[in-house]
């Protein structure tokens, strides 16, 4: 199939070498996007950072172990949540 550029306004079929260039950029792309494209399927899967956080702060809240190792953490979000409480 014959892809076209805008030139002056006006429709331009590719040539060869264009053509051939253009098909080396989008199997570059292909390859680039098979060796990485993890990392967005990651990001858009990932909840919000804020409910990371929460659900972080509940699993230390849980085990007494964590809440030693992590205690700067711990504490710090705890007088947070504690000086602006969830309603009920």
């Amino acid at each position: 199939m014959t892809r076209y550029h805008l030139i002056n306004g006006e429709r331009v079929a590719f040539t060869a070498e264009e053509e051939t260039a253009r098909d080396t950029e989008e199997t570059a792309a292909a390859v680039e996007k098979a060796a990485t494209g993890y990392k967005t399927d990651r990001q858009e899967s990932y909840p919000a950072i804020s409910e990371q956080l929460d659900l972080l702060w509940h699993a230390i809240d849980a085990d007494a172990d964590l809440k030693v190792k992590l205690s700067g953490f711990y504490d710090v979000i705890k007088k947070v949540k504690e000086a602006n409480p969830k309603p009920s």
